[in-house]
């Protein structure tokens, strides 16, 4: 289990290096979207961007995207709670095609 766990923060950490400083708190999102909307919600949706203190978020269905619209209050307090940060709002969008794999 240490292995595994050295193994994914050398991982984080080029990620971060490849997404540069402008890029960061975008991929810290993205890293910890299971963590903050829990599994199920999780395979069903994904961060598309964050800009300005804003997180666009893309949902499978429109069923899916209600379930989110109303945890919102919950996502950004569970968001400000783990990262300390911001969090305006968050924009949710229907995007087929693209299934998240965590």
């Amino acid at each position: 289990m240490m292995a595994l766990s050295r193994a994914d923060n050398r991982f984080q950490s080029v990620i971060y290096r490849l997404g540069g400083e402008r890029h960061q708190r975008f991929i810290r999102v993205y890293l910890a979207w299971k963590q903050l909307v829990g599994e199920l919600l999780s395979e069903r949706s994904h961060p598309v961007k964050l800009d300005n203190d804003v997180l666009f978020v893309g949902v499978q269905n429109s069923a899916w995207m209600q379930e989110l619209i109303l945890l919102k209050a919950d996502i950004i307090k569970n968001y400000k709670s783990q990262f300390g940060e911001d969090l305006q709002d968050i924009i949710f969008t229907i995007r087929t095609g693209r299934k998240r794999k965590t």
